[in-house]
């Protein structure tokens, strides 16, 4: 038996889903149909798998949900969706799903894509625990100009971080979490304080996310490349986003 969270926003659809579940011996989450509430509902229980839709409701669509559940829990997710399009498998399979199920399904098909994603998670090695570290407060330039670097606590110490070599912040939680290419580093902030001392370079991509434009690789529909990492990118944002990177065509 598996504790399974249900992200889907056709009511009826979740209800049967739920449905089956429990009839297959798992044991269903309450659905949701959004974004904040699948993210706060994995920071509030255990979870071992997610039924992802790809259309739901919110800024955020199934797949860049799916970046935040892999980046912050680790927890595998499974598409549940209509869509069999080129450009939304490709950007499915950025997320590194354990399955996709095309909508309408069975039963049974439902049964084995489960069973299939748990063994598969099990079988791959747990991710490594993180580094538990103290944050220092970042060290503000003029008012009138953005800084050039950031000291960030880093052991029992504090390095020197150039804001050009920043590729983005990531909030978790009650923190934030800085990544540069080779080191990544986590100090209590809110990204709201962040925005404030940032350069113009730098641009809010998601509730959750900043990053430095100048470091963007590369843009699918729903995330942007920072070195080895995608970043979800909401719907809200998306419009801005392209005019900032000059995206053509």
């Amino acid at each position: 038996m598996a504790s399974i969270l249900i992200v889907e926003d056709e009511l009826l659809i979740a209800a049967e889903i739920e449905r089956m579940l429990t009839r297959l011996g798992h044991a269903p989450l309450e659905p949701v149909d959004n974004s904040d509430d699948a993210l706060s509902a994995l920071a509030q229980h255990p979870v071992e798998l997610v039924l992802m839709d790809i259309n739901i409701a919110g800024d955020c669509d199934g797949i860049a949900t799916a970046l935040l559940v892999r980046r912050q829990f680790a927890v595998p997710v499974v598409f549940l969706t209509a869509r069999s399009d080129s450009a939304t498998l490709n950007r499915a399979k950025l997320t590194q799903p354990y399955g996709y199920l095309i909508k309408p399904f069975t039963e049974e098909s439902l049964r084995a894509q489960i069973e299939v994603a748990l063994y598969n998670a099990n079988q791959t090695p747990p991710p490594r625990a993180a580094l538990a570290a103290l944050a220092g407060e970042a060290t503000p330039g003029p008012p009138q100009q953005a800084p050039k670097y950031f000291f960030v606590r880093k052991g029992s110490g504090h390095v020197k971080v150039l804001t050009d070599e920043i590729l983005y912040f990531e909030a978790l939680q009650n923190y934030v979490r800085m990544h540069t290419a080779t080191e990544s580093y986590v100090f209590d902030s809110t990204l709201k304080e962040l925005e404030q001392q940032l350069p113009s370079h730098f641009f809010k991509t998601h509730r959750s996310h900043i990053v430095n434009l100048d470091h963007v690789q590369a843009y699918e529909e729903g995330c942007v490349l920072l070195g080895k990492e995608y970043v979800p990118v909401s719907r809200s944002c998306k419009d801005e986003l392209k005019s900032r990177i000059h995206l053509l065509g």
